[in-house]
């Protein structure tokens, strides 16, 4: 008869029927709830028994590494991209910048093109800010925003029109060469930004 070592809502495991030790073999680092278990299981398979028996121990971590990895795949989320299109053109007048980019409304629909005007003005406001505030290292385009607005930082980024015509004039700062746009909300100057 053989002895009953672990069960509640989970695999019973019997002395006869072992476990998969090859997960042992595996590098643990404790960065993740599975490197975690698999770090602990490794101590106490290289330490002697005590209050319970080794192989009711190790039975245990390799039915929570299992159950761990199980909710860990079956928790990931997949989102399936649907942007389309991007990148932009810039159309460069004598008065105004045109930002070209493309933009799905829908799921399933075609990408439309959407033109944006860029005025020199608004253009000149964000060099004349820039040029300020540069020192030769990244600057933080909240701050530009602020100076360029005369408002918080909060209320710039949540007014859609204002925020996505400073990010495009931004690009198209970068795409003239002065600037590195760094999606993570700096810029680095290149060169003296002159004005437009």
């Amino acid at each position: 008869m053989n002895k009953v070592i672990y069960t509640k809502n989970m695999e019973t495991l019997t002395e006869k029927n072992r476990f998969d030790m090859s997960i042992f073999k595996k590098r643990s680092s404790a960065k993740t709830s599975k490197g975690l278990v698999i770090g602990m299981a490794k101590k106490l398979q290289n330490s002697p028994g005590t209050v319970f028996s080794k192989m009711e121990m190790l039975s245990l971590f390799a039915t929570l590494h299992k159950q761990i990895s199980n909710l860990e795949t079956s928790e990931t989320l997949k989102i399936e991209s649907w942007k389309g299109k991007s990148g932009l053109k810039f159309i460069i007048k004598p008065d105004k910048v045109i930002c070209i980019s493309y933009q799905k409304f829908e799921k399933d629909s075609e990408p439309k093109e959407i033109k944006t005007k860029i005025t020199r003005q608004e253009i000149n406001d964000v060099i004349r800010v820039i040029n300020k505030l540069d020192e030769g290292k990244k600057i933080k385009t909240s701050e530009i925003g602020e100076l360029v607005y005369g408002e918080k930082w909060k209320n710039i980024f949540s007014n859609r029109k204002k925020h996505i015509l400073l990010t495009k004039i931004y690009n198209y700062l970068e795409y003239r060469g002065d600037v590195i746009y760094y999606r993570s909300g700096k810029i680095k100057v290149l060169r003296k930004i002159t004005w437009w």
